[in-house]
């Protein structure tokens, strides 16, 4: 099978390479693989089926390796291939690729299996039907496309030169007749030797007022942390406990509680449309106005009213807030909340059931002039917990771009639900997060709120205003 030749370009994919079309059924006798690779000199081995699936690899050099060992002739060859599966033979987990996989990435898949089977053959569906490729051309060829790319970058690099040489040459020229033009060849140097000095003042200036804006964001970043409270009030009746993370150095994102009287106490998260400066000044303009309105108005809906209204005169980039804004009343269990353009709440029970709510959302706010916004109540029981996160959390991804996505948040939640310290299962969250991204550079800030109710209250829910139409979300 030749790789490679004048007039036909390398192949770039495994459905462009010529492959072995040779699968045999287990129940045929051992003595036809061997005559077979006698036949065929280069053929690297054959795939088993049985009942015509794949079950199997037996490569030639590890068939003749098996009829090297002592007795194994006289063993192997009186009964079908079937036999040499409990001889360590057989290839019985055969890697299989996909045709229209690339020839670097089938060398990576490859070279990812351990050191026994580094030159083992493998398997290629080529349209709907096995055949077999043997790593050591995989290898040449994956070495000749690497060789073809370094003789394109050497032409490329020779017309860069090339081109390089000419623009050098139409700089001669033009130097040549600017200097004409100037009193002396002197005075010529002096101006470049001004410029350059000039320049790098420039660039030193450059470096100095990068490096006071980097200090001057970390500080920012500092600052903007400490205005989120990092614990929150000790009660019997709740727990709280939040995260926050900024995709670069300071964010939009943000959480808060307020303690509204004696027995009323409201949580907010909340996500600032754009990134950087504009976004974490914008968050400052919102948190500031949202704790003036909580502590005065007990009604979730009137506050948001009021702050969109407020925000409509301090906006002059236009940028928006999606939050979801909760009152929690000890004495009776009841949360009551807005959510204006934010993803709903997520409900753990203390039966290890997970719920979310039905309702629409209301409008976000900061862009409309009137938008109309009204309260959710749902009723808590002992234990139960509600888990308030920005969209950063769902939408983290990792180095393949795969989402983390709700069903591996419903998971976290279900197996992490023995966790009776909240602050705890904020931090496995977190290093869940982590995990999964591996290092990837977060695309958006991740917020995250877990309140908890403590006490046994019981309420007729049929006289709850608004109440929250709940879904029960499942793993499946």
């Amino acid at each position: 099978m030749n790789i490679k030749s004048a007039s036909k370009p390398l192949p770039n994919h495994l459905r462009e390479i010529d492959l072995w079309a040779s699968a045999i059924d287990v129940e045929a006798p051992v003595f036809q693989i061997e005559a077979e690779f006698r036949e065929q000199p280069r053929l690297p081995g054959f795939i088993l089926l049985h009942e015509n699936k794949i079950v199997g690899i037996v490569s030639r050099s590890r068939f003749a390796f098996a009829l090297s060992r002592q007795f194994a002739r006289e063993i192997f060859m009186k009964g079908p291939i079937k036999v040499l599966f409990d001889f360590d033979v057989i290839d019985k987990d055969p890697m299989i690729l996909d045709e229209n996989l690339s020839v670097s990435s089938a060398v990576q898949e490859v070279l990812s299996r351990s050191s026994l089977l580094a030159y083992e053959p493998v398997i290629v569906m080529h349209q709907n039907t096995p055949k077999l490729l043997e790593v050591d051309l995989l290898m040449r060829l994956q070495s000749d496309l690497l060789q073809e790319a370094l003789h394109l970058h050497q032409r490329l690099i020779d017309d860069e030169r090339n081109t390089a040489a000419e623009l050098r040459q139409t700089m001669l020229n033009l130097e040549q007749a600017r200097d004409r033009l100037q009193r002396s060849e002197e005075n010529l140097e002096a101006q470049v030797i001004q410029r350059t000095l000039e320049l790098k003042k420039v660039n030193e200036d450059l470096i100095a007022q990068q490096k006071q804006i980097n200090e001057d964001l970390e500080v920012a970043r500092t600052l903007q942390q400490s205005i989120l409270p990092s614990v929150f009030q000790q009660h019997n009746d709740y727990k709280a406990h939040a995260f926050m993370r900024a995709a670069r150095m300071i964010g939009g994102d943000f959480y808060d509680a307020y303690q509204i009287n004696d027995h009323l106490f409201g949580f907010v998260v909340a996500d600032v449309s754009g990134k950087g400066v504009p976004a974490a000044l914008f968050m400052i303009l919102v948190k500031t106005i949202l704790e003036e309105q909580a502590i005065n108005h007990a009604s979730p809906a009137a506050c948001l009213q009021r702050l969109n209204a407020q925000l409509l005169l301090h906006n002059p980039l236009s940028l928006f807030v999606t939050l979801i804004y909760g009152v929690l009343d000890i004495r009776t269990g009841i949360f009551t909340f807005c959510n204006a353009g934010h993803s709903m709440p997520y409900i753990i029970r203390n039966n290890q059931k997970i719920e979310t709510i039905s309702n629409k959302s209301n409008p976000l706010v900061g862009l409309l002039d009137h938008p109309k916004y009204t309260n959710i109540s749902i009723q808590l029981g002992k234990n139960d917990r509600i888990l308030l996160m920005t969209d950063g959390v769902t939408e983290c991804f990792n180095s393949q771009a795969e989402q983390y996505g709700e069903l591996r948040l419903l998971h976290l939640l279900e197996k992490t639900h023995d966790i009776h310290h909240i602050d705890e299962l904020i931090k496995a969250l977190i290093d869940d997060l982590d995990q999964f991204s591996n290092g990837t550079p977060a695309s958006d800030d991740i917020t995250a709120l877990i309140l908890q109710y403590n006490k046994e209250a019981v309420v007729n829910t049929n006289l709850i205003d608004n109440l929250g139409v709940l879904k029960e979300l499942t793993l499946h």
